[in-house]
């Protein structure tokens, strides 16, 4: 039998607002703080939908029900390979999503700031997580 890999899944949100920039978070983690978007894994008995929108309400204090999803942008092998163990490894699903624009965001404890990048920046900032070639999707 072929020795393969194991996934966990992590529902994403892509967010742009009306400047074409990106919502990143910055984790909170001390030791490999980085910049990734919204969302989370999915937890057992969710769909896709409440997971996107359990994880916005967790992350940016904003009711899911706020949360406009639109379609999948893109599916991707994190760069965080074998990141729970040495046999599971990460693969993200993207979707576009959008919330209103006088959203008021009210950070979890994972997270230690919030910023609108433009796409370049959004591209370099996400490059410690995200594959090359999901980033070159961005634009």
């Amino acid at each position: 039998m072929a020795d393969e890999s194991k996934f966990h899944i992590g529902i994403k949100a892509l967010i742009e607002n009306d400047k074409n920039e990106i919502l990143l978070l910055r984790t909170r983690n001390t030791k490999d703080r980085f910049w990734d978007l919204p969302g989370g894994r999915i937890q057992e008995g969710q769909n896709i939908e409440e997971t996107l929108r359990r994880e916005v309400t967790e992350e940016l204090g904003i009711p899911g029900k706020k949360l406009e999803i639109s379609e999948i942008f893109d599916a991707a092998i994190s760069n965080f390979n074998k990141l729970y163990t040495d046999k599971v490894s990460l693969m993200l699903i993207v979707y576009r999503c959008s919330l209103p624009k006088d959203s008021r965001f009210r950070l979890s404890k994972e997270h230690s700031e919030w910023k609108w990048m433009s796409v370049k920046d959004a591209k370099e900032a996400l490059s410690v997580k995200y594959p090359k070639v999901f980033l070159d999707k961005l634009g």
